[in-house]
């Protein structure tokens, strides 16, 4: 087949993928609110895509001419096409856009979520600008396709989402899902996406991928989610990169307080003392088996947090609630894990998980959504009116969102009926 006059970013499903025998599927990270910008750009891809195809399936126009009008070339550079050519795929097959389609599903969803919709569109479209102004610097040749913007998506989720897990399709002989870091697979796309830039230096490299497009993708993804993180546009939470340097910088506090410590004063004999007091005798903490096997419940729990296992934390959270009822997690910790189960129908647990975060942050900013949610539970599912009442009018105090608002009032209606 004659190789297009043209770059594509990503180079085709095929291309972008094979050297990695791995597809993402998706992440571990769930969203608050529908990808409504996503979806869009999804949708017009498709959408310019099919123009494209039908025009020329059916001779209605030049499929060349219409690639030429929404490319992408420094030669001949028009500002309009910087955004255009992000939505042009190669018009010779599926397999490009599909390809493009899945990153941008896959890692669009969570970083949309992390920003205002204007801000990620305009994010995601500058992504864009920025792979083509990169790809500029090291070839003349005319480029399409929506992966410049999609890196840049892939460097923001980086930042942002830095302990979290992917779900890949391995194959390689064998078939298979497995989930690891996202660290790992976005750090192997950019190594992929160098080697392929040093391999068209040297004139090694045989394929027709816009390689320096996509770095420049990432490298602007990351560093402008970095900015808005670091002066507080977006606010920081446990999976972005800055509790990763919080963290570190709290062991290397811990392990120097640890290298300096001599003792407490009072564990110590007084120097200038003929008569040195002795130490108080420490009262050894003596646990109980079943408190034994609890503690290593809950220590268990927390690392699959950190890991991201949300479902097999909430699972076990669960078993471990029906031996001891009070068990509860840090606020953030206990909210993900109650609501888990109430996405996994276990409306009773669910609610026992709400209470207990209640009862043990009575402060908490979540406190109006926990209220109505736990209002919605003992409305709805388990029969508790008079409860479900009390929360829902304590939630609206405390609520501003106006879908949740409505909600409550809803609930509410219908429990005076």
């Amino acid at each position: 087949m004659v190789q297009p006059p043209w770059h594509c970013h990503g180079g085709g499903f095929v291309a972008y993928t094979s050297a990695s025998m791995f597809l993402p599927l998706r992440t571990d990270r769930q969203t608050k609110r529908r990808p409504v910008v996503t979806e869009g750009l999804i949708i017009i891809n498709l959408l310019v895509y099919l123009i494209g195809a039908a025009g020329h399936y059916f001779e209605l126009f030049d499929i060349e001419r219409f690639i030429e009008a929404g490319r992408f070339w420094e030669k001949q550079p028009h500002a309009w096409q910087l955004i255009t050519y992000q939505f042009l795929h190669d018009p010779t097959g599926i397999f490009h856009l599909a390809g493009n389609m899945l990153f941008l599903w896959v890692f669009g969803c969570a970083v949309e979520d992390r920003m205002t919709r204007p801000g990620y569109l305009i994010f995601y479209l500058m992504a864009g600008v920025f792979a083509a102004l990169a790809h500029t610097m090291v070839s003349d040749g005319k480029i399409i396709g929506a992966s410049g913007s999609i890196a840049g998506l892939t460097g923001a989720f980086l930042a942002l989402f830095p302990r979290s897990r992917i779900k890949i399709l391995f194959f390689f002989f064998i078939i298979g899902v497995y989930s690891i870091p996202s660290l790992w697979f976005i750090g192997f796309r950019f190594a992929m996406d160098l080697l392929g830039q040093f391999g068209d230096w040297m004139g090694t490299s045989k394929n027709n991928i816009a390689n320096m497009a996509h770095l420049g993708g990432y490298v602007y993804g990351f560093g402008v989610a970095f900015t808005l993180l670091a002066t507080r546009v977006i606010k920081h939470d446990e999976f972005d990169v800055f509790y990763i340097f919080k963290q570190t910088r709290r062991r290397a506090a811990f392990r120097e307080a640890q290298k300096q410590s001599r003792g407490a004063m009072w564990d110590k004999p007084h120097l200038d003392s003929k008569n040195p007091v002795p130490k108080a005798p420490r009262k050894a903490v003596v646990l109980s088996e079943n408190e034994k096997k609890q503690a290593e419940k809950r220590l268990e729990i927390t690392r699959l947090l950190d890991d991201h296992q949300l479902q097999l934390a909430s699972e076990k959270y669960r078993d471990l609630l029906n031996e001891a009822p009070n068990t509860v997690f840090s606020e953030s910790r206990q909210m993900d894990m109650a609501n888990q189960l109430y996405k996994d129908g276990d409306h009773t647990n669910a609610a026992a998980a709400y209470e207990l975060m209640l009862d043990s942050y009575p402060g908490s900013s979540k406190g109006g959504e926990v209220n109505l949610l736990l209002g919605l539970i003992y409305a709805r599912q388990l029969n508790r009116p008079k409860r479900a009442k009390e929360l829902i009018e304590t939630a609206k105090q405390k609520l501003r969102d106006a879908a949740q608002i409505s909600l409550a009032d809803q609930l509410l209606s219908e429990l005076s009926t």
